[in-house]
């Protein structure tokens, strides 16, 4: 086996571990109140701020199609809104309302203490060696496109 293809099972083993392990908790803590894409479509306005139905569809990569009943559950929950762009009237942008942003921060918060409260079985000498790696994992990967 080549060092690509062991890089790669490693990765993907290391996926399917967080998704089990940490993300379908986190998944199914918000499902109480919101879809996955729909968490998801929040968090990216929150810390964009108003986008266009093709900005927002490009950045979650999907469909504007896709995007649309996402998009409408959220303004009829009152999460979103509809805005006229202010200097194209032509422009229709999505932003979080205030309702929406409060969510967000407020699930954020929750899957924050979660966490740590998982990690905080973890000795000090692991936890900064984690630290570590979790931050050259990151500048690794974001040289790829």
């Amino acid at each position: 086996m080549s060092s690509h293809d062991n890089v790669v099972d490693e990765f993907l083993t290391l996926l399917g571990f967080m998704r089990e392990r940490f993300f379908r908790p986190a998944t199914q803590m918000t499902r109480n109140w919101l879809s996955p894409g729909q968490f998801h479509a929040l968090v990216i306005l929150d810390k964009n701020g108003p986008m266009s139905m093709s900005e927002l569809a490009g950045e979650m990569k999907v469909s504007k199609q896709q995007l649309t009943p996402l998009i409408n559950k959220l303004i009829d929950s009152g999460l979103a809104a509809r805005k006229t762009d202010e200097s194209d009237r032509r422009i229709i942008r999505i932003e979080i309302t205030d309702s929406g942003g409060d969510k967000v921060h407020s699930l954020m918060t929750e899957m924050r203490q979660r966490f740590r409260k998982r990690i905080q079985v973890l000795p000090e000498h692991e936890l900064a060696e984690l630290d570590q790696m979790l931050k050259r994992i990151k500048e690794i990967l974001s040289h790829i496109d």
